[in-house]
């Protein structure tokens, strides 16, 4: 059962790989050709002086975020605040595989881990009695423009809200509340709050459609898609389409090397039944797995060059034809070292 439950997982990660690849490449493309849209016919335009002229025209501009919102709970209250971010931790029991084993660990965690599903049932966590939450502000502007909350919420809260009040039953630690005995020493059930916020003058950056309504929004292009981008502090519209196109390259090339490890490791989980019949004679097993996990990862690297060279064929043929020549190589090339070695 366990054999049929491995493979089945194989099937899933080895599969889902190629769906993975297949959507990133689409993804990277696609941002590309919004880059290069926007560079060719955004508009630097000034938020404290909106030019009719640009309505329903892709503009580039920055300013200063500003709200008089007052966010809060029943802990904090920060007035002329965009966003506040509540993170709550809870020392738990938490459930790890190492080296095929089970084991437990104390640790802080923001994630609830489920005691319930533990395979030893020893070991109790409690649920979370507070949790993690975000709070945007209902309205703002950037100059003359007015953001929707969905804007506001983009922004980063990196400043760490520090005028905590003192609070029954918590003790104000290193500008967290904390709930237990000890912090040097704590229980399972601990609970830590901390707090970030955005406050009103934060610098933003936007390229999007300017609407007669004094609005910013995704301009939507018929072979594109929808064009928006929004990053924290000023930054020129050659500043903000670099870091798009970099922080796409990082995302497209993380994704794909994810990509060819899901799908190497679902090949050698789909194999696994048989690998673990192959160990019942030592060497033997051994001596499979080394040469297994060796084809395994040139048969997933290339397979993986043809997923994303076939995806990219609609968008960029020539980089497609050289992924395509790439893989072809090198299976002439192994499939020539194999006849040798059979001769």
């Amino acid at each position: 059962m366990k054999n049929f439950g491995t493979l089945i997982v194989g099937i899933i990660l080895f599969i889902g790989a190629f769906f993975l690849l297949w959507w990133n490449e689409g993804n990277s493309a696609k941002k590309i050709n919004i880059a290069n849209y926007a560079k060719k016919y955004a508009i630097e335009a000034s938020s404290i002086n909106i030019q009719r002229e640009n309505d329903n025209k892709l503009i580039a501009t920055n300013g200063f975020a500003k709200t008089s919102a007052t966010l809060g709970d029943e802990f904090v209250s920060s007035p002329n605040t965009l966003v506040l971010d509540r993170n709550v931790k809870m020392y738990q029991w938490i459930e790890n595989t190492e080296e095929g084993k089970t084991v437990y660990q104390k640790d802080w965690s923001d994630i609830e881990q489920n005691s319930d599903e533990f395979e030893d049932k020893s070991h109790k966590n409690p649920r979370f009695l507070i949790s993690s939450k975000e709070c945007i502000a209902p309205n703002a502007t950037l100059g003359k423009y007015v953001l929707s909350e969905k804007q506001i919420g983009m922004i980063e809260p990196q400043k760490e809200f520090s005028d905590l009040k003192e609070k029954a039953e918590y003790k104000i630690i290193d500008n967290q509340y904390y709930k237990g005995r000890n912090i040097e020493n704590p229980e399972i059930g601990d609970l830590l709050i901390s707090y970030n916020y955005a406050p009103s003058d934060t610098t933003i950056s936007i390229i999007g459609e300017q609407k007669n309504d004094n609005t910013i929004v995704s301009m939507v292009h018929k072979n594109i898609g929808a064009i928006y981008i929004q990053y924290d502090g000023k930054m020129t519209k050659d500043e903000m389409l670099e870091k798009y196109t970099n922080d796409n390259k990082m995302q497209t090339m993380v994704l794909r090397f994810l990509g060819w490890i899901l799908m190497f490791v679902g090949l050698k989980l789909f194999f696994e039944p048989l690998m673990n019949i192959l160990n019942l004679v030592p060497i033997l097993g051994k001596l499979a797995d080394y040469t297994t996990t060796f084809i395994f990862a040139l048969i997933t690297f290339v397979l993986s060059l043809f997923t994303i060279a076939i995806a990219w064929f609609a968008f960029r043929p020539m980089l497609s034809l050289l992924l395509i020549i790439i893989g072809g190589t090198i299976i002439m090339f192994v499939k020539k070292k194999l006849i040798k070695k059979e001769n």
